[in-house]
């Protein structure tokens, strides 16, 4: 059957994957729109938290035509603003309390907006003036050079020591905070002041001073937390967007498959009907082709449609049950990855996990894939003669660093004059180590793993025990059972339910048998007996 490109489905009328772009594309949208709207609000918000007289000049036909009460301050979080004319009267303040901070006799000691001057205030340490203070007024020339126009000294009380810089004898602390570009206001709140001069359009001098929040950490964090408070909006908006999308797409899904869902009802009601192809989505054209295929092989055999449907629904429910855990971990980071979601530093942990399950995945379907092969009737091993013992030893000295390595304790009794055995050299190891594996995985570490071999009349018979947690009798008579779906039964380490049952084949491949027996000191262990060769040949 001819076999569709992806990208010329998704151009088909009648295709699930332009029902799944489609959908995606319009939430990816709206998605990208509630966050670049959030974002643009709260960064409106933070800034209006925090003006400057940048702010404030937005405005300068109003200043200019001397119609402040236009000047919407009441859009910037606790500002103000006064305007002096030129004989230092207060035109406008849009503050009572204002006035009595700021008087028109103070504007020569605030700051010019983007003036190359500015007062410099340095307070004494020590010396005969400790406690005092050294004001400068200093200004910087085009080519960068500071320099001095004046200065004075005061005592810690405020009062004139000596400079040229002001006529007053007394300077008070409003004034000095005026010169640090501050106001210190009846709560003990700080905020910046600064001036703008200008003549407006009568050409009258005009000194509008403006009163600001002081920008610091502890302002800003109180921003953020009036901000914050607004975040249930957007996200409760992301949650309807979500369960609204969701719905949408669940109809849309519903729909296309309905056609295939009726025929299915049908047959399971035993009056079959044929799949509307029409009414399908594109890409499900051969699952409804084969599909029909089943129904007509079905209707041949009553009793051969009983186990076939009864295999393939435990082995869907058996290892969907393993695959979905994996696949649905790796999928998930896939999609914070694809939607950007990851931090960048996050990055390579995510791709690390989605490659450790998609590696669960593989092996899954490998163990699958084995059992089924050594389950077909006319699979054989390659088995070769070997010296038993020799063979073992070497075995297990490979694997004695890495149990070392994990805590557990290795104890070993095999005697030297082990005969020899037939075994196949690819897949008798598998037996060992799904065992020991399991030993280790499953128990506490200073566990011991004990592997004994004897022989007994015609046969090899191989101990392998560990004193760990053991299992229940009720798991020990069903270990060796294929898709055993109980948690507990799961001591593969791969998490098929197949390991134990594809060690149990290799054992019976080899002529031999597995079973749980008892052993005194030991919680678990596994009986191997082997048919035991009498006549050694040379080993190459």
């Amino acid at each position: 059957m001819k076999k569709r490109s992806i990208f010329t489905n998704i151009f088909k009328e009648r295709s699930f994957l332009r029902i799944c772009v489609v959908h995606f594309t319009i939430f990816s949208v709206l998605l990208l729109a509630l966050y670049l709207g959030f974002i643009f609000i709260y960064t409106s918000m933070l800034n209006n938290s925090f003006s400057d007289m940048d702010d404030m000049l937005k405005y300068k036909s109003e200043m200019k035509d001397d119609k402040y009460a236009d000047i919407p301050i009441g859009n910037f979080k606790d500002c103000a603003f006064i305007v002096f004319n030129e004989k230092n009267k207060v035109l406008y303040s849009s503050t009572k309390a204002l006035k009595s901070e700021i008087k028109g006799t103070d504007t020569y000691m605030i700051e010019n907006y983007n003036s190359n001057a500015n007062y410099s205030i340095t307070k004494y340490k020590s010396g005969k003036n400790k406690d005092g203070y050294y004001i400068q007024r200093c200004e910087t020339a085009k080519n960068g050079t500071v320099y001095s126009t004046g200065h004075l000294i005061v005592d810690k009380n405020l009062k004139k020591l000596s400079g040229t810089l002001f006529t007053v004898n007394q300077l008070t602390k409003a004034e000095l905070n005026l010169m640090s570009g501050k106001i210190i206001d009846a709560h003990q709140d700080e905020y910046s002041v600064t001036k703008y001069s200008y003549v407006n359009k009568k050409n009258k001098s005009r000194t509008f001073i403006f009163v600001y929040p002081t920008f610091t950490e502890d302002t800003y964090q109180d921003a953020e937390k009036d901000i914050v408070k607004y975040i249930p909006i957007p996200v409760g908006m992301v949650v309807l967007l979500i369960l609204l999308q969701t719905a949408i797409f669940d109809r849309s899904i519903r729909r296309s498959m309905a056609p295939l869902n009726n025929a299915m009802i049908s047959y399971a009601k035993g009056q079959p009907e044929k799949v509307d192809k029409d009414a399908m989505p594109a890409e499900f054209e051969d699952v409804v082709q084969n599909f029909e295929n089943l129904m007509e092989a079905l209707k041949k055999s009553e009793e051969e449609k009983d186990k076939a449907y009864s295999d393939r629904q435990k082995m869907i429910i058996d290892v969907s049950h393993d695959l979905k855990t994996p696949l649905t971990v790796a999928t998930g980071y896939a999609r914070a990855l694809a939607d950007g979601k990851v931090p960048k530093e996050s990055e390579n942990q995510y791709l690390q996990t989605i490659y450790t399950k998609c590696i669960t995945a593989s092996e899954l379907m490998d163990e699958l894939f084995t059992y089924a092969k050594m389950e077909h009737p006319q699979y054989k091993i390659s088995p070769v003669e070997v010296d038993f013992h020799e063979w073992l030893m070497a075995y297990l000295d490979n694997r004695a660093e890495e149990i070392k390595l994990k805590g557990f304790i290795l104890k070993t009794d095999i005697p030297d004059d082990i005969e020899v055995a037939n075994i196949d050299l690819g897949m008798f190891p598998r037996v060992i180590d799904n065992i020991i594996n399991n030993a280790l995985k499953y128990n506490p570490i200073g566990t011991t793993i004990y592997v004994g071999v004897k022989e007994h009349n015609d046969s090899i018979i191989m101990h392998i025990a560990d004193d760990g947690v053991g299992i229940s009798k009720e798991v020990g008579d069903r270990i060796f059972d294929a898709f055993v779906t109980t948690n507990e039964a799961r001591t593969s380490g791969k998490g098929t339910g197949l390991g134990m049952s594809i060690v149990k084949r290799i054992v019976e491949l080899h002529g031999g048998t597995i079973s749980v027996i008892d052993l005194p000191g030991y919680s678990t262990t596994f009986e191997i007996i082997l048919p035991r060769v009498f006549v050694k040949q040379p080993i190459a």
